[in-house]
């Protein structure tokens, strides 16, 4: 691939992913605007997304997390690797939705709603995407369980050193600011939150890959 593939896949790319954010803050607006929840949509809709250092991050779950995991607590480790998969998957489906978009003729500009719902369906691949809502979902409950028990308060901070001998720093750091960014929540609109995602993200998934229409918004 030429340099000039390459930065025109790396743009398509990264316009799939700021449709697909549009998507998510259009879709869940009211926890976007909500003190308590900005934190959680954020870095659940929006950072996981666009994570910076995305190369190292890469890099690093690739080749020396695979090196040092077993010196990990298993707390840790079961964190740090659902936020891999769901980083890997993500990143594979959003790149071969940029390729498709590419062979489009897309012109560079933005995607309207409706062009990235028709490249979505176009796309498919359906069991990948209902996987990466499981992955989404269990991320959400599993550092929601996680920063409510008041236990890991105090487990936090040798995690992080650990991390920091083992040259996972920026690894962990993911696991960190998603136990964070669940902290503030409580359990009932947690709970409201979990089942908006379920049903919406299910709902576009069903419109999109069983009854042949677009994909559409919810109402709340």
């Amino acid at each position: 691939m030429s340099s000039f593939e390459e930065h025109k896949l790396k743009h398509a790319k990264v316009e799939i992913v700021r449709a697909q954010v549009e998507r998510f803050r259009k879709f869940y607006a009211d926890y976007f605007h909500l003190e308590e929840t900005i934190s959680m949509v954020e870095y659940f809709f929006e950072t996981i997304y666009n994570l910076d250092g995305k190369e190292a991050w890469m890099h690093l779950a690739l080749d020396t997390y695979q090196k040092v995991k077993g010196m990990m607590k298993e707390t840790t480790r079961a964190n740090l690797e659902t936020l891999i998969e769901l980083n890997n998957l993500t990143d594979h489906l959003d790149s071969e939705m940029a390729q498709l978009l590419i062979q489009r003729d897309w012109d560079g500009k933005k995607l309207t709603r409706e062009e990235y719902d028709d490249l979505y369906k176009a796309y498919g691949h359906k069991e990948e995407r209902q996987k990466q809502l499981e992955i989404v979902l269990h991320n959400l409950r599993t550092f929601y369980e996680l920063a409510h028990k008041p236990i890991s308060a105090y487990l936090i901070r040798p995690a992080r050193f650990m991390a920091s001998l083992l040259g996972v720093s920026l690894l962990f750091d993911s696991v960190e600011k998603a136990y964070n960014a669940v902290l503030p929540v409580s359990p009932e609109i947690f709970v409201s939150f979990i089942e908006q995602v379920e049903r919406r993200e299910s709902e576009y998934l069903e419109s999109a890959f069983l009854n042949g229409k677009q994909p559409k918004e919810s109402s709340a």
